[in-house]
């Protein structure tokens, strides 16, 4: 930016305005390559295509690849937004990056933050096309909690966020939060819908139903047990807020089940303590398939 201000200065007269019309037309140039190498990688992005399912649900390699690689972006904002300039006539005229401020409105409108956001959406829309290799919807909803929860920690600790801004930032929080609520339901409302009270005006149920209903727990639980040990999360505190928040659901749901019906713990058909169906949850999601033993018996 500055040197183009030094150019446009010092051959503002007839007899430099050949130099300076020679360099406004070698930017064009440089801004027209940028474009085609953009378009390039979407190109690149949007073409990359999985046979199978990747294991675990983890994070993509494709995605780490990219966000890894925009991430040295912002280092060349000023250059690339003035050779970009030209090119994007309707965006914000925002060529130089501003200090750390309250005020980056502009930097999120400006020719590098279009293509960073255009790279990204491609990215998503190829990460939503390998979620469907997956047969198993919850899984679908792990891989793409894993995936877009990484696109957030990526530019929120960076400088990237400075041109994706706080609205994105917000709207892909949510995205990622809503899959993993969905996960919760896809995986667990069948299992927890043994352990209902089809009839909450009475104090208990029969001790014939209560053995059908300990079983087709103990048979729900212990297979998501061994199915989802298997699963991934590869960011820690996620990890540790989903096992959180399912154990929430789960436990206090069996524990409410024993309780309104103690006459028939102790029978051998409770396979599984209260403790040991929390502690059991605590194991999920470390990426190494694991098979539930039975607890003592309440």
């Amino acid at each position: 930016a500055g040197l183009l201000r030094d150019i446009d200065t010092l051959f503002s007269e007839e007899a430099g305005s050949f130099i300076q019309l020679q360099f406004h037309e070698l930017l064009e140039r440089l801004g027209e390559s940028a474009i085609a190498a953009f378009e390039a990688f979407w190109v690149a992005i949007s073409s990359n295509r999985s046979l199978y399912p990747f294991a675990g649900g983890g994070v993509h390699p494709l995605n780490k690849y990219v966000m890894n690689y925009i991430r040295m972006f912002p280092e060349y904002c000023n250059t690339l937004n003035l050779v970009l300039k030209n090119q994007h006539p309707g965006v914000a005229d925002q060529v130089t990056k501003p200090d750390y401020g309250p005020d980056t409105s502009l930097l999120t409108s400006c020719p590098m933050a279009y293509h960073l956001r255009s790279i990204t959406s491609c990215l998503e829309s190829n990460l939503h096309k390998k979620s469907q290799l997956y047969k198993d919807e919850a899984l679908q909803h792990i891989f793409l909690m894993n995936n877009i929860h990484y696109l957030v920690q990526k530019v929120k600790g960076s400088e990237l966020r400075l041109f994706f801004g706080d609205e994105w930032i917000r709207k892909h929080n949510a995205m990622f939060q809503q899959h993993a609520m969905n996960y919760e339901r896809a995986t667990w409302s069948s299992v927890v819908s043994f352990l209902k009270d089809n009839n909450p005006g009475s104090s208990s149920m029969s001790k014939s139903t209560f053995k059908e209903r300990c079983k087709g727990f103990s048979i729900a639980f212990e297979k998501v047990y061994k199915t989802q040990t298997s699963w991934s999360i590869p960011d820690p505190q996620l990890r540790e807020d989903l096992r959180i928040s399912t154990s929430l659901k789960v436990v206090l749901a069996y524990r409410t089940f024993l309780g309104r019906n103690l006459a028939y713990t102790d029978d051998k058909c409770v396979k599984h303590t209260v403790e040991h169906v929390e502690n059991s949850l605590l194991d999920l999601f470390g990426g190494s398939s694991r098979s539930l033993r039975n607890s003592r018996r309440w």
